[in-house]
């Protein structure tokens, strides 16, 4: 293991000298990816981007697991921006879920008697609803797949040492959690309440919640991305955008943070996300992920001084960070190697690429050029203008928690120059 330390300086010599290996149990880190463009009943209007979004969470997390399996039916748009993915996916059915569910926990069994620590990440994008009971489900291509499900098939017999929820749906919320009873008769009460007791993520110490929506809401999409909005933003957090205190490390909170900087300039009330962000109960400072864990990353430093509105696009003309910078704090992103990028703001862009996995690009060496960003309409103007309007950092950080009454991660400390 390799942690990035706390000043981006010292990233540099983290990543190019290397730092000695830590004694603790080696991190060993699988994903499981589900997205679903199809709808469980047929009022329910197929999706446009779950897949693309799929697509996007394993280009991220294979660069970051030992094994990402993608469960997902490419439409043809998203099968030419990602050419060859098609043959690495199956069809999301409950069949393959089972399977890939069975392959994974093998591995993680393993890596556990050897003294390992592994962590699953599970992510589904895609529709979701609640059932006449009350139970939150989503949509596999061959039928639902419940709340009970996911208790019984998912995070009960796992061998992971940590979960990871990840859930971009409509009603999302109720698809992990329970408010409220089922309607029966009194003489099943009981019964009723053993059952949700098994179904109750407070039974599960090590498996944390990252959900779009805390109450009956829809979940959406922004055609100028070509992605649902919550994913976009959970992913540009992942890759380090939400790294408020420059170690490297993403924790809950600091996705948490972001993503309320992310919302607070969006005033439409059908725009504004209102999510439910869990750390597990067993370490509510672990890490969504540890950059600094794999060198199959290229690193992007936007030092201080560069502020304001930025996001970064792929020579393929997909947008995979973005987030609005305080000119103080330094951030660091970490971007699958292979393809060109364009660092933008609105109006100037610059050009990079990564030579090398573990390669690091100084955003201020780089040759800025004018570009023009065209209109797209009312609703795609409202998320530009107000999408990541106000700046996040250690100030917006600071006065959430503060908010919330809750205990900040660890703060950034001075440079560390030793290799």
């Amino acid at each position: 293991m390799r942690p990035l330390r706390c000043a981006a300086v010292t990233l540099w010599a983290a990543l190019l000298i290397g730092t000695a290996a830590s004694a603790a149990p080696e991190r060993v880190a699988y994903a499981l990816i589900l997205a679903n463009n199809t709808g469980l009943e047929p009022k329910q209007a197929p999706l446009r981007y779950a897949d693309d979004d799929g697509a996007r969470y394993y280009e991220l997390l294979s660069s970051l697991t030992k094994e990402t399996v993608l469960l997902t039916v490419l439409d043809e748009e998203t099968q030419a921006r990602h050419p060859g993915l098609a043959s690495r996916t199956r069809p999301p059915t409950r069949r393959a879920l089972k399977e890939a569910l069975g392959q994974l926990n093998a591995r993680m069994a393993e890596d556990r008697k050897r003294g390992d620590e592994p962590v699953l990440y599970f992510v589904f994008t895609g529709h979701g609803k609640r059932g006449p009971a009350g139970e939150g489900m989503v949509s596999l291509l061959d039928g639902p797949f419940t709340r009970t499900d996911l208790y019984a098939q998912v995070i009960a017999p796992s061998t992971a040492a940590f979960i990871h929820l990840i859930v971009d749906a409509c009603d999302s919320y109720f698809f992990v959690n329970s408010r409220g009873a089922l309607p029966v008769a009194p003489a099943q009460a009981q019964a009723v309440r053993g059952l949700l007791a098994a179904r109750e993520l407070g039974r599960y110490p090590h498996v944390g919640a990252v959900l779009s929506t805390t109450r009956e809401q829809e979940s959406h999409e922004w055609s100028a991305i070509r992605s649902g909005v919550f994913s976009h933003q959970v992913l540009s957090a992942l890759a380090g955008a939400a790294d408020v205190n420059a170690d490297g490390r993403v924790e809950y909170s600091e996705l948490r943070a972001f993503v309320a900087a992310a919302n607070q300039g969006v005033e439409d009330v059908r725009g504004r996300l209102e999510v439910s962000i869990q750390p597990p109960a067993q370490d509510r400072s672990a890490a969504l992920v540890d950059l600094g864990d794999r060198a199959r990353l290229g690193f992007l430093l936007l030092p201080a001084g560069l502020e304001g509105r930025l996001w970064v696009e792929d020579s393929r003309g997909l947008r995979v960070a973005e987030f609005n910078k305080e000119r103080e704090r330094s951030v660091v992103l970490g971007l699958p190697p292979g393809p060109g990028y364009f660092l933008r703001a609105f109006g100037r862009e610059a050009a990079f690429r990564f030579a090398r996995p573990g390669a690091v690009v100084n955003a201020g060496s780089l040759s800025w050029r004018d570009n023009s960003i065209a209109a797209r309409g009312a609703v795609d103007d409202a998320f530009r203008d107000k999408l990541f309007s106000v700046p996040f950092g250690p100030r917006f950080y600071a006065g959430y928690m503060a908010s919330l009454g809750q205990t900040p991660v660890a703060p950034e400390q001075g440079p560390d120059l030793t290799p």
